[in-house]
């Protein structure tokens, strides 16, 4: 690889480069199987980059059985390094082509026993989204929309702590989230807020099989924002804590909501 095909690849580190190429970089082996095991993203994987001492031959073999196309470069530690951003890595990483939403919306097969989205305003910690998109992957989550200005789905902590959820998921980021829920509204989906000054605990909301529900979570320093919570047709909830502590982490509390919604369905 020439040292400019390694500049190129590199800058797919920055948001701005991940944008103007519409790729992004995965890294570690659970991650790269879980994009192997993904319908959606298997045929965008564009090249693996290996670091010359990489022994896992039966990754290898998958990589070249699955996608045999697909070129597989060895790299020396130097090189490697410079793609890489994780302090101990496991020598393996894949460059991979973005799949635009209404791509990824027509090839979903909607699963009828699922009735829930999760929309998410202003979630500007990578950790934070990464985690609760995993936990949408867990509690089976129809859709996840993301707000304009949230952190980039596609930033290397995001991809990590979502353990490769993001692969499995209908993620949309970028959204006018004040319109889609609006939207989704109108179109019989109950909005449920997460919100501290909500008169209502998670505990004494009773969600009911029938319907189907939207639960928006914003971010920890600022909330959601005021054009949806000023909006009397949506519903506001908040958790019940037992000590002294001003709030649960948002990621927490997107699971705990969750886990109460699926005891219903």
């Amino acid at each position: 690889m020439t040292n400019n095909e390694l500049k190129y690849y590199e800058r797919l580190k920055h948001k701005k480069y991940r944008d103007e190429e519409n790729k992004f970089l995965i890294e570690g082996i659970h991650i790269i199987e879980e994009c192997l095991k993904s319908e959606h993203y298997i045929g965008h994987i564009e090249k693996v980059f290996l670091r010359i001492d990489f022994k896992d031959e039966e990754l290898i073999k998958k990589i070249n059985t699955e996608t045999p196309d697909i070129e597989i470069i060895f790299l020396e530690n130097k090189k490697f390094n410079k793609l890489s951003e994780t302090e101990n890595s496991q020598g393996i990483l894949a460059a991979i082509k973005k799949i635009a939403p209404p791509q990824f919306l027509k090839s979903q097969i909607p699963n009828p026993k699922s009735k829930i989205k999760v929309a998410l305003d202003l979630i500007n910690d990578p950790g934070n989204l990464g985690t609760i998109i995993r936990t949408c992957y867990c509690f089976d989550v129809d859709e996840i929309l993301i707000s304009q200005n949230s952190a980039d789905i596609y930033n290397s902590k995001v991809i990590r702590s979502s353990q490769g959820a993001l692969f499995h998921l209908n993620v949309r980021n970028e959204t006018d989230l004040v319109e889609e829920i609006k939207n989704l509204h109108q179109n019989n989906f109950e909005v449920i807020l997460t919100d501290l000054n909500a008169n209502k605990y998670l505990s004494e909301y009773k969600f009911e099989t029938k319907k189907n529900y939207v639960l928006v979570f914003g971010s920890e320093a600022n909330g959601i924002s005021n054009e949806l919570l000023d909006n009397k047709n949506y519903d506001k909830i908040k958790i019940k804590g037992y000590a002294d502590c001003e709030s649960f982490n948002v990621a927490v509390s997107a699971g705990i909501i969750m886990y109460e919604v699926r005891k219903v369905f």
